[in-house]
């Protein structure tokens, strides 16, 4: 008898997880519901928007002190996460044309702070990689940037953290479907 009195405790503990679960499933997808709503999109997107200004704002001097734009940056920090990507791989990940690359690249390599190689497995390709004088440039935009985000961080805890961090991801890969949206 206590044998099935204890799998009925059992069970009720289980249905009350289930129930809770199912509880907390349905009251997200209400409150993912309210953030689907264009007031809430439009917030977003000028959070976004502000971000963007605010990280620009914070390299600006650099880039300026050294004649660059932020075509300029946004291909050194690629180079700076993902040394030694080909030309190709950096017009997908920024999509932009080899025509916009190719400029860029010129200018940056004019100015000594990328070059490319010769791969040394297939003299086809080209991989574009940060000069020393480069690194340091790049590091130190990396490091505004850091502090900006650094800063806006410790105003949240750990899981808005995640949460911006899934937003983007999830963006990212809703950008790079076939057809977008």
């Amino acid at each position: 008898m206590a044998g099935k009195r204890m799998l009925n405790v059992d069970e009720r503990v289980k249905n009350s997880r289930s129930k809770t679960v199912a509880q907390n499933d349905t009251r997200t997808m209400v409150d993912a519901h309210l953030y689907l709503r264009e007031h809430s999109i439009r917030q977003s997107f000028e959070g976004f928007l502000s971000l963007w200004r605010s990280l620009s704002v914070a390299c600006e001097s650099g880039l300026d002190a050294h004649g660059l734009g932020p075509a300029h940056h946004r291909i050194m920090f690629l180079l700076g996460s993902h040394e030694g990507l080909l030309p190709s791989e950096l017009c997908r990940r920024l999509g932009i044309t080899k025509q916009s690359l190719g400029r860029a690249l010129g200018e940056l390599k004019g100015k000594r702070l990328v070059e490319q190689r010769q791969d040394g497995a297939d003299r086809r390709k080209r991989p574009v990689f940060l000069t020393n004088e480069g690194r340091r440039l790049e590091a130190e935009l990396f490091m505004a940037i850091r502090t900006v985000l650094t800063l806006a961080y410790r105003q949240v805890d750990g899981n808005a953290v995640d949460g911006f961090r899934r937003v983007l991801r999830a963006a990212e890969q809703v950008s790079q479907l076939p057809d977008g949206l």
